[in-house]
C-alpha cells in the first residue's frame, strides 16, 4: 500500500454503491473520495472541493456525463480539472465526442479496478509535471523580468555616465579656461606690483626711511609668495587634466635623483637617504616622479631641524598597517611630525600643520601627491607622532 497521499476524488455516478470496490481500493490507495450522483451536484462539488481529478460517468438521469463535461470545463473554477469518463458506451463515435469536449481518458465498463488505478496515477503525475513547469516558467519568466530591468537599469547607468563624461569634458574646459586667466590675468598684475616696488626701493631709496623700505619688501615677498601659489595651483590643474601614460617605472632611480638634487641645493645639510634598490611600480614616469619630488621635498624640508636627520622609500607586500591587498609603498622621516589628529587635514589643498614662519610651502605638495595617487587608481595614507617623524604609504592600483 501507498504511503497516504492527498489527492482527491471527486466520483460521479447515479449508482455509487455499484463502485465500491472501486472506492474502497481508491480509499486504500490514500485518496479522498467524493461522491455525486447528478451532473449539477457534480459541478458543484467540484467547485467547492476542487478534487484533483473527477470519474464521470455519461449515462445518468438528467444531466447525462458529456453535458457536465462540457459545462465543467466552461467552468473558470473547474476546467483544468481532469475528467476521466467510465461508461458502458464503447462505441468509438462517443469516445471521440468525450475527447472532444475536454475528457483526458476513457474508461468502459465493466471496470478493471487496477487499470483504473494506474490511469488515474498516470494523469496526476501528468498534472503533477505540468504544475512544475508552470512554476519552472514563472520562475523563468521572472527572471526574464529581471534581466530586462537590470538590462535596463544599466542601460540608465551608462546614459548617467555618459552624461557625467559630457559635463566633466565641460568642467575641464572651464578649469582649463580658468587657468589661462589664472596665468595672464592675475599673474601679470602680481608681476607689476613687484616691479614697481623694487622700482620704488632703487629710485627712491634716499627718500624713504626704514619702515617704509620694510614695507616694500614685504610687498614685494607677499607678491612672489603668490606667484608661487599660481604656479602650484596651475600644476595640480595639469595634473588632473593630463593624460596618463603607463609604463614601467623604477621608482629607485627617480628618488635617488630627487635625493641628489635636494643634497645640491643645500650641501651644509647631513641627510641620510635610505633608498631600497628595484622598486618598480606600472604608472606614469612623469606623474609618479612629481609624486616622489614632493614627498621626497616634504621629508627633506621636515627634518631640516634635525642634525641626525634620516629619509627613506621602500616598499612591502602585505602588513596590518595596509587597508588594501596590493604592494605598498612608503616614504618615512624622522622630522617634527604631527599629531594624527590632523592627519585628515594634511591631503587637503593649503591646508598646512606648521605656521609658514617655520616651514615655507604652500600646502599643496601633499594634495598634488593624492591627486597622482587617486589617478593611478591607488590610496594613501599617513601615520605620525610629533617629533617623531611621518611616513607616508601609498598603493598604485
Amino acid at each position: 500500500m501507498q504511503e497516504s497521499q492527498k489527492e482527491t476524488i471527486l466520483i460521479v455516478d447515479d449508482h455509487p454503491e455499484k463502485l465500491d470496490e472501486l472506492m474502497k481500493l481508491l480509499t486504500e490507495y490514500g485518496f479522498k473520495i467524493f461522491l455525486a450522483k447528478t451532473g449539477e451536484i457534480a459541478i458543484k462539488e467540484a467547485e467547492s472541493s476542487q478534487p484533483d481529478i473527477i470519474l464521470l460517468d455519461v449515462i445518468m438521469r438528467g444531466m447525462d456525463g458529456f453535458e457536465t463535461c462540457r459545462r465543467l470545463k466552461r467552468n473558470e473554477l473547474t476546467k483544468n480539472i481532469p475528467v476521466i469518463f467510465m461508461t458502458v458506451l464503447s462505441q468509438t463515435e462517443n469516445k471521440v465526442v468525450a475527447f472532444e469536449i475536454g475528457g483526458v481518458d476513457y474508461v468502459t465498463k465493466p471496470l478493471q479496478y487496477e487499470e483504473v488505478l494506474a490511469r488515474i496515477n498516470n494523469h496526476l503525475n501528468l498534472c503533477n509535471l505540468q504544475k512544475k513547469l508552470l512554476e519552472q516558467n514563472e520562475i523563468l519568466q521572472k527572471e526574464i523580468s529581471d534581466r530586462i530591468a537590470a538590462e535596463a537599469e544599466i542601460k540608465q547607468l551608462n546614459e548617467d555616465l555618459k552624461r557625467r563624461a559630457a559635463q566633466l569634458e565641460a568642467t575641464n574646459k572651464e578649469l582649463e579656461a580658468f587657468s589661462y586667466s589664472v596665468s595672464h590675468d592675475l599673474r601679470n598684475p602680481l608681476l607689476a606690483i613687484d616691479g614697481f616696488s623694487w622700482s620704488i626701493l632703487h629710485k627712491y631709496s634716499s627718500q624713504l626711511d626704514e619702515k617704509a623700505k620694510k614695507y616694500l619688501e614685504n610687498i614685494r615677498a607677499t607678491t612672489k609668495q603668490m606667484g608661487k601659489f599660481i604656479d602650484d595651483l596651475l600644476h595640480l590643474s595639469s595634473l588632473t587634466s593630463s593624460e596618463i601614460s603607463f609604463t614601467e617605472v623604477d621608482l629607485s632611480q627617480l628618488a635617488k635623483k630627487t635625493a641628489s638634487s635636494l643634497q645640491l641645493s643645500a650641501s651644509e645639510r647631513v641627510v641620510e637617504f635610505a633608498i631600497a634598490d628595484g622598486i618598480v611600480a606600472w604608472g606614469d614616469q612623469i606623474l609618479l616622479a612629481v609624486m616622489l619630488e614632493n614627498l621626497l621635498g616634504n621629508a627633506w624640508k621636515y627634518t631640516s631641524k634635525n642634525p641626525q636627520a634620516r629619509i627613506e622609500l621602500g616598499i612591502f607586500d602585505r602588513n596590518d598597517r595596509s587597508p588594501v591587498s596590493n604592494p605598498v609603498y612608503f616614504v618615512r622621516d624622522n622630522g617634527v611630525g604631527f599629531d594624527m589628529a590632523d592627519a585628515d587635514r594634511i591631503f587637503c589643498t593649503f591646508q598646512r600643520l606648521h605656521h609658514k614662519n617655520e616651514f615655507e610651502g604652500t600646502g599643496i605638495g601633499l594634495a598634488t601627491v593624492q591627486r597622482i595617487v587617486h589617478r593611478h587608481g591607488g590610496q594613501i595614507w599617513v601615520e605620525a607622532f610629533p617629533n617623531q617623524g611621518a611616513t607616508f604609504y601609498f598603493t598604485l592600483g
